[in-house]
């Protein structure tokens, strides 16, 4: 039996699991204010309205640089993850993506935080990367080392399929976090798996990191 099967496997799970036994459900850009999150961002001086901004209807608007990112203050675990984002019409699609199992902030210049990172990147949305001692095991055949001057080695592993829309339109994307088990679902497809991420929990971060960038419909459920 394939791992992909699998991994289908422990999401029904996990959805009878989270009927049986109840489930916390939160909107995250709710009530629209910046004080209710933490902000980490290279460079002096630089708030948190200064890159990130919410709409009157509810958007999250990153302008992209400087680099950094926005995280909740509370911690998650077991959850599903829910969120629309879009490039905005007229802008160049560049780099962005959601930090999930964050644990600490290496200090600065470091603009990544120790997490696992679903890539947003324009053509490689739902990529996996594993940063500052954050580790993934699986699967052997799609994991990938990294090195970069800024941050180090890294590890990851590389989507199995491009699903995302053309700029300017809204994606769908949802993020399923079980113990060790991460699955990653953009417009519906199924786009990367893992079973062997690290089981601890972590704040749930959005990146900044090179343009604009909207996001939308943002829920995150606990799951038992």
């Amino acid at each position: 039996m394939s791992r992909k099967i699998i991994a289908s496997f422990i999401c029904c799970w996990v959805f009878i699991a989270a009927a049986a036994f109840g489930q916390t459900t939160t909107t995250l850009f709710e009530k629209k204010n910046l004080a209710d999150w933490d902000f980490h961002i290279v460079g002096e001086g630089i708030k948190v309205e200064d890159v990130f901004a919410f709409a009157d209807d509810g958007r999250l608007l990153c302008k992209g640089l400087p680099f950094g990112y926005l995280a909740t203050k509370e911690s998650y675990k077991n959850f599903k993850f829910a969120l629309e984002w879009r490039w905005p019409e007229g802008s160049q699609p560049t780099n962005s993506g959601i930090f999930l199992k964050i644990t600490e902030q290496p200090p600065l210049p470091a603009f990544l935080p120790k997490s696992v990172e679903v890539q947003l990147q324009h053509r490689n949305a739902g990529d996996l990367w594993a940063f500052y001692g954050r580790t993934i095991t699986e699967p052997g055949n799609r994991l990938r080392n990294a090195q970069n001057d800024a941050i180090g080695s890294f590890m990851g592993t590389q989507k199995l399929l491009m699903a995302e829309k053309d700029p300017g339109q809204w994606n769908t994307m949802e993020i399923l976090c079980v113990e060790s088990l991460i699955v990653v679902t953009v417009n519906g497809k199924i786009v990367n798996w893992t079973t062997g991420a690290e089981a601890i929990e972590g704040r749930v971060g959005f990146q900044s990191e090179g343009g604009p960038i909207e996001f939308r419909n943002a829920v995150l459920t606990a799951l038992p």
